[in-house]
């Protein structure tokens, strides 16, 4: 089974799991907390002119102390939130999230990350201590100003909300109605595909918000410099909160980057030698286990000839009602000797197991990277399996250029059977005892290209020169087709011999919709062909023959193309007049299909275009937004299915207006994509920048809550101020915890 996209909590009617006992708020930290007064006295926190911490400690321990303080004063109430959420106890304290409490606590994530805790090295222990530590002396400092609901949170915490989130991901309605469909067709919940049958005012694409991330790495040989340069923006929704910092220890780690708000330790960035940054990936860590239950035992199921009893489990979670009273809320659920069931029919049962579920040293996988030196040391590190997922795209000083496809992926039987979905359990040779390890999976090393790039796009395809093969690596491992953001990104990079910096910065922020490039043409045509025509096809022609197929906040035309081709690509089965071609990929799909169709679509989206917006011309900044509090930005970008490089999703408000920032105080970011852009040049010393959309905190109250937006909307950046002389030049303010 392929990993499940996160739609939230899993749909309760759709789905009817039980595992492991149910379990209460998770026991302290399982180390005693550190002296509070001289682990604050040992690092001091330096805050430059746009609020990014940069965090200098005696000790490894210290630094995550300041950590988490520093990431409590940015984001204190929101990473309290995601802390309850990981102990399931989202409804005893707001009332709402009741499915998402009963699958952590059907899952027992207390109790598994109290396991998984004595999995990580010493070192790591003591770090996620005094990071909650730091975090809990914010809180305690600042009692009177937070809301009183806050608890104090044990280390237990930080590993449960990494858990929780996995958990969430797991399996999804679209998954079961999947197992519906295929063993009991007749009662087949109809789950909508997003982007089909949208409203009629917002682009079906903006409903869709792009989860994934762009990045590139080119070589010396094809950069001006002779110096190799590292390009990663993340697309998550903007609730999601990334967070730069820097972490200095002298002789321990010298590290610039990124991370979500509660997570403890940066996931991307860089030091003095070298630097990466990940993308989504599709490893299939999940497997599905179809068990046939025994027509001669009630609740139970057969394995190798032998009757198993399903063991019966009641879940329990407390939910605070309108009127204040907590009340309790019981599932009955069921377990095998598998895993949890997470589906059950007249004759199935369907358990899971996933190797996302057992990886509880990803922190320590992140952590140890953040510390290496060298490629040889950075490969020593991912060949420990720590870290379950992501493409990763790494660069460094001596020139090295990587591109690795990573993955917790089980060994298999790969005998031609599909595990996409569900696979026969009835005897134990579709089970999976063991993980590849990681010199099983695809990797490209400094390719003769000179580039590499991965936009979410499997590995067959990170670059047009040097392919890997796929026929070399398991059937299971990740197929599909190239998608057209990663095509506009290779376009990019074989557009000419050698990139400045500079030149890497503004291409960053392309706003070319290459679906505009593959299908317009054929569209003018046909709209040329129709002679004197309707008045709505006139103007339109007349808009679509004067867009330059971007979606800059100035462009006229791409309201009304967008329009167009959501309605259009909703109509018709194949969209294409040619599909996407292996054989062809970098240059596929394009045309269309259906032209009669695409003329009939094209004038209602004038009408719809004029009608909403006042003109058919209106432009794209006129309808998108950057807002935040005092600030109503013209915004660009669009959703990468598009063939958009530069993503941004929005969403629709009352007064017309799509939009990607705050809405309210009293609600989270709105929008998607782009956030968090880092583009490093390995000189000597090592170039940076970045923008975090956004801002560094969620505090209104702050300048540094919208003090970059200006920057992002500009298609600018901030430098990043890595060494000493930086840091005092920029600085803000400078304190202890």
């Amino acid at each position: 089974m392929t990993r499940a996209s996160f739609l939230g909590a899993l749909v309760s009617v759709a789905i009817a799991v039980c595992v492991w006992p149910t379990v209460g708020v998770p026991a302290p930290s399982p180390l005693p907390p550190p002296d509070i007064t001289a682990i604050a006295k040992q690092v001091t926190i330096r805050r430059d002119t746009y609020g990014v911490p940069h965090i200098l400690a005696a000790t490894e321990e210290a630094a995550s102390f300041g950590f988490g303080f520093a990431q409590a004063e940015d984001h204190a109430v929101e990473i309290a939130r995601r802390f309850i959420g990981g102990r399931g106890e989202m409804a005893k304290y707001f009332g709402t999230g009741v499915e998402s409490d009963l699958l952590v606590r059907r899952f027992d994530n207390a109790a598994a990350v109290r396991t998984g805790f004595k999995e990580l090295s010493p070192l790591l222990q003591r770090i996620l201590t005094a990071y909650i530590a730091g975090f809990n002396h914010y809180i305690a400092a600042h009692r009177g100003e937070l809301p009183a609901w806050i608890p104090v949170f044990g280390t237990d915490d930080v590993l449960a909300n990494s858990r929780a989130g996995s958990l969430r991901s797991l399996v999804d309605a679209r998954t079961i109605c999947a197992l519906r469909e295929k063993y009991e067709p007749q009662v087949v919940l109809q789950v909508p595909q997003a982007g089909v049958g949208e409203s009629d005012d917002v682009g079906a694409l903006d409903q869709d918000p792009d989860e994934g991330s762009n990045a590139f790495a080119i070589g010396p040989s094809r950069t001006t410099s002779r110096r190799a340069i590292l390009l990663g923006n993340p697309h998550l929704n903007w609730s999601s909160l990334y967070w730069e910092a820097q972490v200095t220890v002298p002789g321990k780690i010298n590290f610039f980057g990124s991370t979500l708000a509660g997570i403890p330790v940066l996931r991307a960035g860089f030091n003095e030698h070298l630097g990466w940054v990940t993308t989504n990936n599709n490893p299939d860590l999940d497997d599905i286990y179809a068990l046939k239950l025994d027509p001669k035992e009630q609740d139970s199921y057969l394995f190798e000839g032998q009757s198993h009893a399903l063991r019966r489990n009641e879940v329990t979670v407390e939910v605070k009602g309108a009127d204040g009273v907590v009340r309790t809320e019981s599932r009955t659920y069921w377990e095998s000797h598998l895993g949890p069931i997470i589906h059950r029919s007249a004759t199935m049962v369907f358990a899971v197991r996933s190797s996302m579920l057992e990886s509880f040293r990803l922190f320590e996988g992140f952590y140890r990277l953040s510390r290496t030196h060298n490629l040889g040391q950075w490969l020593d590190v991912i060949r420990l399996n720590l870290l379950p997922t992501s493409n990763y795209t790494y660069a460094d000083a001596a020139g090295n250029i990587l591109y690795q496809w990573n993955g917790r992926i089980p060994k298999r039987l790969d005998d031609g059977t599909s595990y996409e979905l569900d696979v026969p359990a009835d005897t134990s040779r579709y089970l999976w005892s063991g993980l590849h390890p990681v010199s099983d999976l695809p990797r490209s090393l400094n390719p003769t290209g000179g580039y590499i790039q991965n936009c979410n796009n499997p590995p067959w395809f990170v670059s047009l020169r040097d392919r890997l093969a796929p026929g070399k690596f398991p059937s299971y491992f990740e197929r599909g087709e190239l998608a057209l953001r990663p095509q506009l990104a290779l376009e990019m990079l074989e557009s000419q011999p050698r990139f400045s910096f500079e030149r890497v910065l503004e291409m960053k922020y392309n706003t070319k919709m290459l679906v505009a490039e593959r299908v317009k043409p054929d569209l003018i045509r046909a709209l040329r062909a129709v002679g004197e025509g309707s008045d709505d096809l006139r103007r339109g022609l007349e808009v679509l023959e004067g867009w330059d197929n971007h979606v800059s906040a100035t462009s006229r035309g791409a309201v009304l193309f967008q329009r167009f081709w959501d309605q259009y690509r909703s109509a018709v089965r194949q969209p294409f007049a040619t599909p996407w071609s292996v054989l062809n990929p970098g240059r596929t799909p394009a045309g269309l299909s259906d032209t009669a169709v695409a003329l009939r679509i094209f004038g209602e989206a004038v009408r719809w275009t004029r009608t909403t917006y006042g003109s058919e011309a209106v432009a794209w900044g006129e309808v998108h937004r950057f807002r935040f509090k005092d600030i109503d930005l013209p915004a660009d970008g669009a959703n990468g299915a598009y063939g958009l490089f530069r993503v941004v999703s929005f969403r629709q408000m009352d007064d017309g207006k799509r939009v990607a920032g705050w809405i309210s105080d009293a609600e989270p970011l709105v929008g998607s994509g782009d956030a968090w852009v880092l583009a490093v040049e390995f000189s000597r010393p090592v170039k940076a920048y970045s923008v975090l959309a956004y801002g560094q905190t969620t505090n209104s109250a702050s300048r540094h809550s919208r003090d970059q937006i200006g920057l992002f909307s500009n298609h600018s950046y901030k430098r990043v101020w890595f060494t000493e002389t930086e840091i005092k030049s920029n600085l803000e303010r400078s304190y202890h915890p």
